[in-house]
Formats: C-alpha cells, sequence, structure tokens
C-alpha cells in the first residue's frame, strides 16, 4: 500500500512539474525557471576558496541574504566575515539555490520528494564576487535588499558592510528529469518573460 501510494505521489509530482506555485514559467523555460528562482528566494549559499588556516584552497559555503533586480543578485556583506576575506583572496564564487528553500514543497521533501530530487529544482550561479557600493548601480540594490530583508538597515554601522553582486560567468540549472542545463549570461540578462494570457 506504501509503494502504490508513493508511485501516485511522484506521477502526481510530475504531472505537475509544468508550473508549481503560480509560477510564470514552465519548466521547459530553463532561463526563465533560473530567473524565477533568483526573484523567489531570499538567501543561497555562497562558495568561495577558504584562506582559513589550515583550510587554505579548499571549498567553503556559507548562507547568505539575497536580493535581485532584473535577475542580478546582490548582497548586503561585512569585510568581517569569513567568506569575504577569502573573496579579498580570491574573487571567484558561486551561489547555490535550492527549491528546498519552499519548507512545504512536495517535490523537495514532504510526500515523496528529496532536495536531491530533480523536481526538487537547484541553481548554481558562478562569477566573480563584486563590491559596487560606490557605483549608480548600488542605490536600486539597496532598495531591493532592504525590502526583502528589512532588519538589515538596522545592522551595526561598524562592520564594514557594503554592497556586492555576482558578475555572472555561468549559470547550472537542474529542475526536472534528464540532466542539468548550462545558461549563458547574455541567455541570462536577455531573457523577457512570456507575456500572460
Amino acid at each position: 500500500m506504501k509503494c502504490a501510494s508513493l508511485s501516485v505521489a511522484i506521477l502526481s509530482l510530475a504531472a505537475g512539474a509544468a508550473a508549481t506555485d503560480n509560477s510564470t514559467v514552465t519548466r521547459d523555460d530553463k532561463v526563465g525557471w533560473a530567473r524565477q528562482m533568483v526573484s523567489k528566494y531570499d538567501w543561497g549559499i555562497l562558495g568561495t576558496i577558504s584562506t582559513m588556516a589550515g583550510l587554505e584552497g579548499t571549498p567553503f559555503g556559507n548562507p547568505n541574504s539575497i536580493a535581485e533586480v532584473d535577475g542580478q543578485p546582490y548582497f548586503y556583506v561585512s569585510s568581517l566575515d569569513q567568506s569575504i576575506q577569502d573573496i579579498q583572496s580570491d574573487a571567484h564564487v558561486s551561489l547555490a539555490l535550492s527549491g528546498a528553500e519552499d519548507l512545504t514543497s512536495t517535490a523537495c521533501g514532504t510526500i515523496a520528494g528529496d532536495p536531491e530530487s530533480p523536481l526538487c529544482s537547484r541553481l548554481t550561479i558562478s562569477g566573480t564576487f563584486l563590491n559596487i557600493s560606490s557605483t549608480s548601480e548600488a542605490d536600486e540594490a539597496w532598495t531591493a535588499l532592504t525590502a526583502k530583508h528589512p532588519a538589515m538597515a538596522t545592522w551595526p554601522s561598524d562592520h564594514s558592510w557594503f554592497i556586492g553582486k555576482i558578475q555572472i560567468s555561468h549559470l547550472w540549472l537542474i529542475n526536472f528529469y534528464g540532466g542539468a542545463t548550462n545558461i549563458t549570461p547574455d541567455e541570462y540578462h536577455s531573457y523577457a518573460a512570456p507575456e500572460l494570457d
């Protein structure tokens, strides 16, 4: 009986895979799905190359809050943070997002799913981390960051905060069966959302 129930749940997940959570794009619209994930989620794992004593040169992952403007993820970070210390040595980073951030997602584990299921979307953005605090881009980024994370405006001023972004070089997406999709920065940034009927 359990096997039958599990099979029905998995089939239901697959049948509903075209669109979930009132999304405006379908899973076969890979670039749109990636853009939607960046817009929807408010944190991810920032990956750096560690500079910590005894761990030099090894991967290091650290949760970071994000907000986006036109698909571009932004960060409000402190130069005291380990990730930023790593970035000062090597600015190459990745940002990993997962549909598991939806704590009620059936695809990611509440019924028959799992965070490693292809139906539990995952996106990794690779690129170079840049400090944009002194640029014209920073104002719009700060507005987006504090709209999604109001507490940021109250964080202590003596922690050397700055606004950063990833200069995207590559995106890697899994959102359905059949393997990963590689997305170029040009494809990602030039994406135009489909008009709703």
